[in-house]
């Protein structure tokens, strides 16, 4: 995508005198709606089969989590689909389907801005093609960002629906323990060891939330085994 965007601006400040021309500057937006037009549907086209692996594959390591956390007190449990995870799993998928379209949504306007900025200013191709791949690396560290987020939202909501479904109703806030900057409330709650129904969520800093929830947050959950 960056490449092919670079190439074909390149070609178009090499080609003819875009600056301020309304020609060429028309051109060379018809060809940028284009490429975004492409690249939009390769997305939205890739965007259910990618949601719908990312969904499973968070699904599956909470559950092996959950199992392991099962063996180590003797019990054994097979799992089985509920109505309630269906309904987790495809709030999971919509919402990653509607992040996955919004990446080449955000990088083309911005591109566009790019590019029109640099003609106003006379058309200087080095510079415009040095800010292009720098847009390119803002974008692709903010489709990292997204996924390790995603992925920390939805194994949390897909572990405490699986863990609700086989009775388990309680669990103990683990504080991860990185980052930076962490929160001092989860720190808190880390430290206390503090328990919280899963059907609500941890009373933290006066709202209730689960763990991995915030952004940021790579915070866990002991599941309270009742049996």
């Amino acid at each position: 995508m960056s490449r092919e965007v670079r190439e074909f601006v390149c070609r178009s400040f090499s080609s003819s005198p875009v600056a301020m021309d309304a020609s060429p500057v028309a051109l060379l937006r018809a060809g940028l709606k284009a490429l975004a037009s492409r690249w939009a549907e390769a997305f939205s086209d890739a965007a259910e089969s990618l949601a719908g692996d990312f969904c499973a594959r968070s699904g599956a390591s909470g559950d092996r989590s959950l199992q392991a956390a099962l063996r180590k007190e003797g019990m054994a449990v097979e799992f089985q689909i509920t109505p309630a995870m269906q309904e987790v799993q495809q709030a999971i998928v919509a919402e990653n389907v509607a992040l996955i379209k919004s990446i080449p949504q955000q990088y083309f306007t911005r591109i566009e801005s790019l590019v029109m900025e640099s003609v106003t200013r006379g058309g200087d191709l080095q510079t415009l093609s040095e800010r292009l791949s720098h847009q390119f690396n803002v974008t692709a560290r903010r489709a990292q960002f997204i996924a390790r987020d995603q992925t920390r939202k939805a194994t949390s909501a897909l572990s405490a629906a699986r863990q609700q479904s086989v009775g388990i109703e309680e669990g103990e806030w683990l504080h991860s323990g990185g980052g930076n900057k962490p929160r001092p409330g989860h720190v808190k709650a880390g430290k206390e060891k503090r328990r919280f129904r899963l059907s609500k969520g941890c009373l933290i800093d006066g709202e209730y939330i689960m763990p991995g929830q915030l952004i940021n947050c790579g915070c866990s959950w002991r599941p309270v085994i009742p049996f």
